[in-house]
């Protein structure tokens, strides 16, 4: 299978190693530092079990160069993807199909859903609806990722905890591309299935990470503390079943309760989530994907949620006003 992914951050670095190993076609497309970094070095991937794995994918920065491929992996953060649109065209093919490995709700939720959503297009993922209009819903799988990795340059990543992925049509449809994914990640010794209903596992994801990562940025707290922590808890808590209401009048079913949601985070223990390390690091939060989406959603469907908007405002307050010492994230 010739794999190309588009992003060489931890996801995409850990995709490259893994897939790789698989026997997987892989190429990485990047840009600056990062490409220059792995074209030198490679990419190093501590496990787990803190074994030590070295890769040597395929790098460019050129899209024309690897030709079409049979799936392309769009790993970079949701406000990002617009910017890659030039380098995914040359590497589609007439049955390539774009896996986006994102947080939040995606672009592409509305497409072939009841109203309210009726192929409406969400402004606070996709204004302009540019990704709406360029990539075609047709060629999308969805997935649902549970991975905790930590970014420690370029290149160079730490897996911390869980490698679970789940894949699906988001029209429902019966793909074999979708169970060639799913024997692909499980080759590659993650925990992978199918579902006919990705929506539903693209809430369970999001459960946890529009509770938990804007109050680590308000905390500074890993994921294990804001879990067990009796206040943070409960604020996310009711930040979660504020979405939970959003979700299930869009015709969402939740197969866990926000308990049992919060204890699997709490597994993960002492990690920081991505939005913290975007934090520390400076970097732009992707608040827009992971709370804008579900206010929006929640005008459309008429429900109130006064936690989520107030979370929303402390954090992005945050970081509009964060201030820095020298090589320190205040």
């Amino acid at each position: 299978m010739k794999i190309a992914l588009i992003g060489a951050g931890a996801i995409g670095c850990l995709l490259a190693t893994r897939l790789s190993d698989a026997g997987a076609s892989v190429t990485l497309l990047a840009r600056g530092i990062p490409l220059d970094t792995i074209r030198r070095d490679g990419i190093s991937l501590v496990t787990p079990r803190n074994r030590v794995l070295r890769s040597f994918p395929t790098v460019t920065d050129d899209p024309l160069e690897p030709g079409p491929q049979d799936v392309v992996f769009l790993c970079v953060k949701a406000y990002a993807l617009r910017g890659v649109i030039d380098s995914l065209h040359p590497l589609l093919g007439p049955d390539t199909i774009v896996v986006p490995v994102v947080n939040g709700i995606p672009w592409w939720y509305p497409y072939s859903q009841p109203a309210p959503l009726a192929d409406q297009p969400l402004t606070s993922v996709d204004p302009g609806s540019v990704l709406w209009r360029t990539v075609a819903p047709e060629r999308i799988v969805g997935v649902a990722t549970y991975v905790a990795v930590e970014n420690h340059g370029p290149g160079r990543i730490r897996h911390i905890n869980d490698q679970r992925f789940v894949f699906g049509d988001i029209a429902g449809r019966n793909r074999p591309q979708v169970k060639e994914l799913v024997d692909l990640f499980g080759r590659a010794g993650f925990a992978a299935r199918a579902t006919d209903r990705i929506r539903d596992e693209i809430w369970i994801k999001l459960w946890g990470n529009l509770a938990f990562n804007p109050l680590s940025v308000l905390t500074s707290a890993t994921l294990g503390t804001l879990c067990n922590d009796p206040g943070t808890r409960g604020v996310g808590r009711t930040m979660m079943l504020e979405a939970q209401a959003v979700a299930e009048r869009l015709g969402v079913q939740f197969s866990i309760t926000a308990d049992e949601r919060i204890a699997m985070a709490a597994t993960v223990g002492d990690f920081k989530t991505s939005m913290l390390q975007d934090y520390e690091a400076g970097n732009r939060l992707e608040l827009e994907a992971i709370i804008g989406s579900v206010i929006e959603l929640a005008e459309r469907v008429s429900v109130d949620v006064p936690t989520l908007r107030s979370v929303l405002a402390l954090t992005d307050l945050r970081a509009r006003t964060r201030t820095y010492s020298p090589g320190v994230a205040a």
